[in-house]
């Protein structure tokens, strides 16, 4: 559907910390129907990637394509993509319907009345823009976009200035509404939480670059660089050297502790590595525990912090120089009466033991 090839693209502006900021030989595909996340921090570029997309932004060089036929050269209003930008850069001037209706030409009030009952906005109609919510006013942008029959569909950070209950309201409705419409869509954010309630497939970036790209499960569990992995605050990274031992690597950390991990597919690895646990695949017993994996690591350690978040709690094990971090369900930690200074094992089995190299990408 779309295909971004080799984009270069370089601009000096003070908004990115740098005299310039460019991004670098971009490659993306975007499969039709797919809802698409374009995830990276504050800076990273994905909003300039998405103006690139929409056409406001003529690359120095690469080409960008939407069912094989190159688009990179068309102005924005020749593209047929809808474009939410993250004000949602309504004209306050007039009313939703007005709004909506802009950009269309013909039977305008049957297309306006569908788009509003879509997005369920209808009952705002004759409101001006000053009389909305924060979700009101994403709702009248998203259904403007969508009035044009776009082929694509563009959302610039659609959720990030809305408080948390209306954000989670809103990726549902966003998430059931492109698989009623099937509309191609491309979702830019910074937010894991928000990238997951959405996204099909996730393109990681950062300074410019596409660090990689994959499931959302992928991407947390097998993030393809530290990187990628500090970004997603996985929990748990330690330093490693590995040693191939048959089947599965021995990897040596700080302190003397071992940890057992999967050899790469690729049956490559480098000597000193990062190993990366995310604390939900720690297990954590009270005494010694049983039927323990034949390759798993049993750790000894003293809870050194509890951290309450709601349905999650984060429990922060010591052991010896090394602290581990835990996650258990808040029904899990009540039924076990966990607290500070208990004396715990923690169980790490190889295939949770994700190895990545040390140098950057």
């Amino acid at each position: 559907m779309i295909r971004i090839e080799r984009l270069n693209f370089t601009v000096a502006d003070a908004a990115y910390k740098a005299d310039t900021f460019a991004l670098r030989n971009v490659s993306l595909h975007v499969r039709p129907g797919e809802y698409f996340v374009l995830l990276g921090p504050t800076g990273s570029g994905k909003t300039l990637l998405l103006e690139c997309l929409c056409g406001l932004n003529h690359i120095d060089s690469g080409r960008v394509s939407i069912d094989g036929v190159d688009v990179t050269k068309l102005e924005p209003r020749s593209r047929r993509w809808g474009y939410v930008p993250q004000d949602y850069a309504l004209f306050p001037h007039m009313t939703v319907r007005g709004n909506i209706g802009f950009s269309l030409a013909g039977a305008v009030a049957a297309r306006v009345a569908e788009v509003m009952e879509l997005v369920g906005v209808a009952h705002l109609a004759d409101r001006f823009p000053q009389k909305l919510s924060g979700g009101e006013k994403q709702r009248v942008a998203l259904a403007r976009a969508l009035a044009v029959g776009p082929r694509v569909l563009l959302l610039d950070e659609p959720v990030s200035a809305l408080d948390e209950q209306t954000r989670d309201e809103l990726c549902r409705q966003l998430k059931r509404l492109q698989q009623d419409t099937q509309t191609t869509t491309v979702h830019v954010c910074h937010n894991f939480t928000e990238m997951l309630s959405v996204a099909d497939r996730v393109a990681v970036i950062d300074q410019g670059q596409i660090l990689q790209v994959g499931t959302p499960r992928e991407v947390l569990e097998r993030p393809a660089s530290t990187r990628i992995a500090r970004f997603a605050q996985v929990g748990n990274l330690l330093s490693a050297r590995a040693v191939a031992d048959g089947t599965r690597l021995r990897l040596v950390c700080p302190g003397g502790i071992e940890l057992r991990a999967r050899i790469p597919e690729s049956g490559e690895f480098e000597a000193d590595v990062v190993a990366m646990i995310r604390p939900e695949n720690i297990a954590l017993t009270a005494n010694v525990p049983e039927n323990v994996p034949p390759e798993a690591t049993i750790l000894q350690g003293t809870v050194a912090e509890l951290i309450e978040l709601g349905p999650v709690v984060k429990v922060r094990v010591a052991c010896g120089a090394l602290e581990w971090l835990v996650s258990l369900g808040k029904r899990e930690y009540t039924e076990r009466n966990i607290r500070v200074g208990d004396r715990v094992h923690l169980v790490v089995a190889a295939e949770n033991v994700h190895v990545m190299r040390s140098s950057p990408p």
